[in-house]
């Protein structure tokens, strides 16, 4: 049975990209085998870097990259700190 904190990480676009295109194929594991600790942590320094100066999420934030993409950023800070605000 998958667990919950599973299902709701991948309500969250970012998250599960990260995830599934970066981490798992880095520390060559599935998904099932991070810990809630451990999706918790990616979670906060994904939305910490919507807020660091000259990040690509935070220029998206500002708009950089034209209106669509900060309309997708703004969702995914949103996602981002209402899955923080359940797991934290």
């Amino acid at each position: 049975m998958e667990r919950q904190i599973l299902k709701d990480m991948k309500k969250v676009d970012e998250l599960i990209y990260s995830f599934t295109n970066v981490l798992c194929l880095d520390d060559n594991k599935n998904l099932e085998d991070y810990n809630d600790s451990e999706i918790i942590q990616e979670a906060q320094y994904i939305y910490d870097t919507y807020q660091e100066y000259d990040h690509r999420n935070y220029l998206m934030v500002c708009g950089e990259y034209g209106k669509e993409e900060q309309k997708q950023a703004v969702k995914e800070i949103k996602q981002l700190k209402n899955f923080l605000n359940k797991w934290r």
